[in-house]
């Protein structure tokens, strides 16, 4: 096995694995009767404008998908395309990873980790943050090792490029650049008095600089959204979210890499001897304590860390090689495997077990009926092609704003306060249609605050999708006549 890797063979095999886990992905994006959810329309529409920041998020995943819809066309796996080759292009940066700081075996099998990481399974279906900034994450690491190791300008100013890119994908990213900074504080000092390090930081901000200026110009809505889901949040938090999320990351990393991930925390000061798994754990550990702190102050998603997960499995696969216990590895893997299987056919699963209101326990259900709901709305614009489409929530406007891209039409959030507390509320605005109608989409019959800046509300149409034999996605909607103004 050894000669194999040696002479090429693991990387072939690797390209194999990855070949069939993309055709995998691929095939059942298009299978499990879902459109996109709303996360992922919302992003669809920031790329048909694109800008050097966004409402909750910098420009990266919005260029993703302009350039995806670019080259695969406006369709669902056009959106998600490129997103889903982030995953497997980390694994690879993890397999360059493992190869120099362990061997070829360490690298292959770590690699084989990262892609079957149920975590980065789940995301791999979807459009989310998380794609680039674990694809940049990986390469960050990848090019300090580098950079350590050669000391070149090359190498230094990679790895601020690599950064930098990764700030404009997640703010998150700025935990990965301050493990670089204390790692060199506190084990290459003397490399602080090059100023390769420093201009490396300098060019990550730099590319950073636009995003920066489009806040202050929009008065930080961005890092003001941030701040909300993370320091000003207080609910929910406690002991109770911390061992959930927890728990959440053990599974996410498979029920044997997770355990010995957690070996490794139990002996931390064994770890902490090897320079290679104490570097690991360096650009793994610092982020899950900041997000386990948030966990026990207001809550945390699993995905929060998702990140960190790559030098984990690294950290955890080369444990288990080194005291040879490689058939444990595989169980680990094959496991793994088997649950990324159950959730990504859990329809099925549910079906087979004729499961009562199966819409109400799966995981896709979010993401269903959005497009026929479209297909009902789209001849209600066409009779009224004047018409504003106005929505009083988010979802609805992302949603169908996808749906009806070959109309484009007109939009706006309704907005009376004029306080900006999502996208469409920054970005649209209806005053200047005064006098036009509009065709109001919403899940709530409209109130005095309506009735009083229109001339006339007539209801057109209240459209339901069945999702099951219980559950229906329903939208309502009503001509709005003659906007007069806030």
């Amino acid at each position: 096995m050894k000669a194999a890797f040696d002479t090429g063979g693991g990387v072939k095999a690797l390209l194999g694995l990855t070949a069939l886990l993309l055709a995998w992905r691929f095939w059942l994006v298009q299978h499990l009767g879902i459109t996109l959810y709303v996360d992922e329309a919302q992003y669809w529409t920031w790329a048909q404008h694109l800008d050097w920041g966004y409402f909750s998020k910098p420009p990266g995943v919005a260029a993703l998908i302009w350039l995806s819809t670019a080259l695969f066309g406006d369709g669902l796996l056009g959106v998600k395309a490129l997103a889903m080759l982030c995953y497997p292009l980390a694994a690879g940066a993890c397999w360059a990873i493992a190869r120099r700081l362990y061997d070829e075996r360490t690298a292959f099998w770590s690699a084989v980790a990262v892609l079957s990481l149920p975590m980065f399974s789940w995301l791999g279906l979807f459009v989310s943050t998380d794609a680039l900034l674990t694809l940049f994450w990986t390469l960050a690491l990848w090019a300090y090792l580098r950079a350590l190791a050669s000391d070149t300008w090359a190498d230094w100013l990679l790895l601020g490029l690599i950064c930098g890119l990764g700030l404009l994908s997640k703010y998150t990213m700025a935990a990965c650049l301050g493990a670089a900074f204390l790692h060199l504080l506190a084990f290459h000092r003397a490399r602080l008095a090059s100023p390769k390090p420093w201009l490396a930081a300098s060019l990550a901000l730099l590319i950073l600089a636009p995003n920066i200026y489009w806040n202050f110009t929009h008065d930080f809505p961005t890092l003001k959204h941030t701040a909300d889901i993370t320091v000003n949040k207080k609910a929910n938090g406690g002991f109770g979210p911390l061992v959930e999320f927890w728990a959440a990351q053990w599974i996410s990393l498979g029920p044997v890499l997770g355990s010995v991930f957690f070996i490794l925390l139990a002996q931390v000061r064994q770890s902490w001897r090897d320079d290679r798994s104490r570097l690991l754990l360096w650009f793994a550990l610092p982020l899950w304590l900041v997000v386990s702190a948030q966990a026990i102050k207001s809550g945390a998603n699993a995905n929060w860390a998702a990140p960190a997960f790559a030098p984990a499995a690294i950290a955890a696969v080369a444990w288990l090689l080194q005291r040879e216990k490689k058939r444990l590895l595989i169980i680990g893997l094959a496991i793994n495997v088997a649950i990324v299987g159950l959730v990504y056919h859990w329809p099925q699963v549910i079906a087979a077990f004729q499961a009562d209101n199966p819409a109400k326990k799966s995981p896709y259900t979010r993401a269903r009926g959005w497009d026929q709901l479209g297909r009902e709305l789209k001849p209600l614009l066409q009779a009224h092609p004047q018409a504003i489409l106005v929505a009083n929530n988010r979802t609805l406007l992302a949603h169908m704003l996808y749906e009806l891209r070959d109309l484009k039409p007109i939009a706006a959030s309704w907005n009376p306060s004029g306080q900006a507390s999502d996208h469409y509320k920054l970005t649209t605005d209806l005053r200047p249609h005064l006098g036009k109608d509009a065709i109001l989409i919403t899940q709530d019959a409209p109130g005095e605050d309506f009735a009083s800046r229109f001339a006339g509300i007539e209801r057109l149409a209240g459209l339901k999708v069945p999702l099951d034999a219980q559950t229906t996605r329903d939208m309502d909607v009503y001509l709005l006549r003659e906007f007069k103004g806030y």
